[in-house]
């Protein structure tokens, strides 16, 4: 396995999130599970998990819940 480099910025990983990131992150701020953002999104639950653990560790967060929470601080 690699070695993970933090990114410069905590907030880097927000400025670099994909089309289907930010829409999978948007759901869960809205409300929408896992399963059901991923549906949303045409991607498989496996995906969509995946996706997610990557974006929770990109942050620097072990849950989703925090990762949610700083998507939504973000948006202002």
């Amino acid at each position: 396995m690699g070695v993970h480099v933090p990114d410069d910025e905590p907030s880097d990983w927000l400025r670099r999130l994909s089309p289907v990131e930010r829409a999978l992150l948007e759901r869960l701020a809205t409300g929408a599970t896992i399963a059901t953002a991923a549906a949303a999104e045409f991607l498989s639950l496996r995906t969509a998990n995946r996706r997610i653990a990557d974006l929770r560790r990109r942050a620097g967060v072990p849950t989703t819940r925090e990762l949610v929470l700083i998507y939504r601080a973000s948006r202002g």
